[in-house]
């Protein structure tokens, strides 16, 4: 037992409370278990109960043992002066005049079982074995929630980093959506060739797709003088001169190609970044003006220039295929830059609150994968689309991998539903 499990037991009443008796004989009743309070003093406050009739408010304190009151020295503090009840979990020393509650005859054994092997984090997720038995309608309203809530956080970082920028939505939009075309294992680096590259220098250059290539790819260190191809030559020649002219510093952050697709090459996402800002303008100020998902899934599935439908990297041919933003990279960029940009954008603009709105765009975007998904995946849990596994993603970071099941719907609602189950394994 400890404190956290003992305060969730509290409550929400998941004790027998049928004819409740104090330690020292009194008839008890509780009318309201009380506020949980997150700052000094009791852990609960606005409590209502009666003792031998006799109706008190106040505030209670929780320990798992009943000795555990002298040993925090809450009889010299005067913030546990209105304290009206003191609830333990084991009665080791009952010398206080406060009236005691003891709650370990009267939790159901199966709950502490359960949770026991929840803490002991055998799984990846602690409930992996039992979450199939929530309720269908529960565990979407639950997933909502979670969507929500990680949109608004997606949302709260964007605004510091365009607070950052100086208030520039366009510099940090740039910067997002090259880590977002950076896949997993370039994200890092993409980003930085991004942060190198000032997006008002690259729209001086929006109507030339060679300059554009020449900036990036030559950012990225990917052009060298001694290359085969006249093309990749073309453009080291490009990137010198335009390096010189806008003083861009030198980066020393390596581009892999390591165990990825060939059509995830950095190369190739690359030109095809390049490509999104061709003959673009400002890019976000046009998705801002864009009315609907479709109109924006249109503008990010671009094609790179003609040189990579027949190579992936340079001085290597390959057979002809159009190097087109596919549609799982088109969601990726949706779900994880868009949405979570105009969601911030609308939010510091003052406009009304339009969490359902791209909660709706999240919903017609197909279920992502994901490593960090299988847990819940492999028990039984099939997301429906987006918004889904944008939610289990959060409540696999924020509650299962900190084991804070008492504070998870999921967890809340197996543990409440424990004894109808018997042991949850």
């Amino acid at each position: 037992m400890n404190e956290r499990l003992l305060q969730y037991i509290w409550m929400y009443q998941y004790y027998n409370q049928y004819n409740l008796i104090t330690a020292r004989g009194e008839k008890l009743e509780i009318i309201s278990p009380g506020r949980m309070n997150n700052d000094q003093g009791p852990d609960f406050s606005s409590a209502r109960i009666k003792i031998n009739g006799q109706e008190w408010c106040g505030n209670i304190e929780l320990h798992v043992n009943s000795s555990d009151w002298l040993l925090h020295r809450h009889d010299e503090d005067e913030n546990y002066r209105h304290v009206i009840l003191h609830v333990v979990w084991n009665n080791n020393n009952d010398t206080i005049s406060i009236p005691l509650l003891e709650l370990q005859p009267r939790v159901p054994p199966h709950l502490l079982k359960t949770y026991a092997l929840w803490m002991e984090k055998g799984h990846l997720i602690p409930c992996e074995k039992s979450i199939h038995r929530m309720e269908e309608h529960r565990l979407h309203s639950w997933l909502q929630w979670l969507s929500d809530k990680r949109l608004a956080g997606k949302s709260t970082v964007i605004l510091e980093k365009v607070m950052a920028l100086g208030m520039n939505w366009e510099e940090a939009f740039w910067q997002a959506i090259a880590r977002n075309f950076g896949h997993r294992v370039n994200a890092d680096s993409f980003e930085r060739i991004a942060a190198s590259i000032p997006v008002n220098i690259l729209m001086r250059h929006s109507n030339s797709i060679v300059q554009l290539e020449a900036l990036l790819l030559g950012q990225a260190g990917l052009l060298r003088t001694d290359n085969a191809d006249q093309y990749p030559r073309m453009l080291y020649q490009e990137f010198v001169f335009l390096r010189k002219k806008y003083n861009l510093a030198k980066l020393n952050e390596p581009v892999h190609f390591l165990r990825m697709r060939p059509v995830n090459f950095p190369t190739v996402r690359l030109a095809q970044l390049a490509a999104l800002l061709y003959n673009r303008g400002n890019l976000f100020a046009r998705i801002c003006t864009e009315q609907n998902s479709e109109g924006i899934r249109k503008i990010l599935k671009v094609t790179a220039n003609d040189y990579w439908h027949y190579h992936y990297r340079f001085g290597e041919s390959s057979p002809f295929r159009e190097k087109t933003v596919g549609d799982s990279l088109t969601d990726s960029i949706m779900v994880n830059t868009v949405i979570p940009f105009l969601h911030a954008y609308s939010s510091h603009q003052g406009m009304e609150d339009r969490s359902d709105f791209y909660h709706t765009w999240l919903e017609g975007i197909a279920p992502e994968k994901n490593a960090f998904l299988f847990p819940f995946t492999g028990s039984g849990i099939k997301p429906r689309h987006a918004a889904d596994t944008q939610a289990l993603l959060e409540c696999r970071r924020h509650y299962c991998d900190a084991l804070l099941c008492l504070q998870c719907g999921i967890g809340k609602w197996l543990l409440r539903h424990e004894e109808a189950h018997g042991q949850l394994k």
